[in-house]
Formats: C-alpha cells, structure tokens, sequence
C-alpha cells in the first residue's frame, strides 16, 4: 500500500522538475537570442570622443582616424584625450590636423611644445603638441609628437 500513495508525489514532483527544466532551457534561449541580435554599447571612450568634436563621424569622410590613449571628463565637463601621432606619411601632426579639420594657428609654448586653440561644432577645443625632439634652426619640427586634446 505504501508504494501506491508514493507514486502521486513522484509522478507531482517529476512534472515539477521537467517543467523547471523547460522554464530554464527557455530562459537560456531567450538569454542568448538577446545576447546575439542586441548591438553592441558604444565604448565610453566613443562618448568623451563625441563631446570633444573629435569623432571620426564627425569629420571628413576619408576612413582615416586617430585612436586616442586616452579619453576620460573631468568632474567639470572637461574632455581630455591624449593621441601619440608618428612621424611617417600616414602618421604625422600635419596628418592629425588636417584629419580633425584644425585650422588655427600654433602658438608656441615651449622649445618642443605648441597650442592650438580652435572651435568646433560649438565646442572649444585646445590642442597640446608635444613633439619628442625639439624644433631645428628654422623652427620646423620634424619627430613624432604626444597630442593633448582639452574641449568643453
């Protein structure tokens, strides 16, 4: 008689483990077509790039780009981003500023350091170019460059 009255139970219980396991299998499913057709966030360095006016987006259309080293706002809205640029063709501070549509005038600030300072989109933004060697006889730099981007 026992055997009888434990088949019931058994028989509940059992619907309830297969039916947890088709809730699970579903929840996995449903988990992992989100996962899979969902975009991708842009990275937080994309927005600091955005509010800077130095997005590739938001310049010439030439499929040429600089990724910054950095890229963080301060606690005043202040984006900073810094760029390390070389000294080839496809590299260069006349490259940089010709991509980022910079069209001001350098001031000079130190013996390898000059500034520009320019607005963009409504943004003003001021360059920092630090070149690795300092300026020849002519005042011509000729060496890669470390380039700070300050825009608010």
């Amino acid at each position: 008689m026992e055997r009888a009255s434990t088949r019931p139970r058994r028989r509940k219980a059992l619907v309830w483990f297969l039916s947890a396991c088709v809730v699970w299998t579903l929840a996995v499913v449903i988990r992992a077509a989100f996962a899979l057709l969902a975009q991708d966030a842009a990275p937080p360095e994309e927005a600091v790039e955005r509010r800077a006016a130095m997005h590739h987006d938001q310049h010439r259309p030439d499929l040429r780009f600089y990724v910054p080293t950095y890229a963080r706002t301060q606690q005043d809205g202040t984006s900073v981003l810094r760029y390390r640029v070389g000294n080839s063709g496809d590299s260069s501070v006349a490259d940089f500023l010709r991509t980022y549509d910079i069209t001001a005038e350098p001031r000079r600030t130190g013996p390898s350091e000059e500034t520009y300072v320019d607005r963009f989109d409504g943004v003003r933004r001021t360059f920092t170019v630090v070149y690795a060697q300092p300026a020849d006889d002519e005042g011509h730099f000729d060496s890669a460059a470390r380039i700070t981007v300050r825009a608010r």
